[in-house]
């Protein structure tokens, strides 16, 4: 009896490796403003304020604001035609506008981050 070899499969169930298998992919957003994190505690509890916007632009299936000064928002969107470079752009647009010139900056002087995740803690 002949064997085959398996070639296909095998990278899908490595241990150690973030993987997807619904175009998802997770981002880690600091939000900022032209030096330093912003806090989102207070932005967070009133119609159009900062977490508001910032969420709707980026229009994740599943997200979490980490309280404290961080500025962190750990998002999980569909990742089909995004990716961190163009995300950041869009994040940085928004918050500049919610801001206001003297609040985060410009876009072009806005320092907030994006980061595509590579790993994920459920807790």
């Amino acid at each position: 009896m002949a064997t085959q070899t398996r070639v296909n499969g095998f990278g899908a169930y490595t241990t150690g490796a973030l993987r997807s298998v619904a175009q998802l992919k997770a981002f880690i957003i600091t939000v900022k403003d032209t030096s330093s994190a912003v806090d989102l505690q207070s932005l967070d509890d009133g119609a159009d304020e900062l977490v508001e916007a910032v969420v709707r632009e980026v229009q994740p299936l599943m997200y979490y604001a980490v309280t404290g000064s961080t500025g962190v928002i750990h998002v999980i969107v569909d990742g089909h035609a995004v990716d961190a470079t163009t995300l950041q752009a869009r994040v940085r647009r928004v918050v500049a506008g919610v801001g206001g010139l003297s609040t985060y900056g410009t876009e072009a002087s806005n320092v907030s981050t994006v980061a595509e995740g590579t790993t994920f803690v459920v807790a």
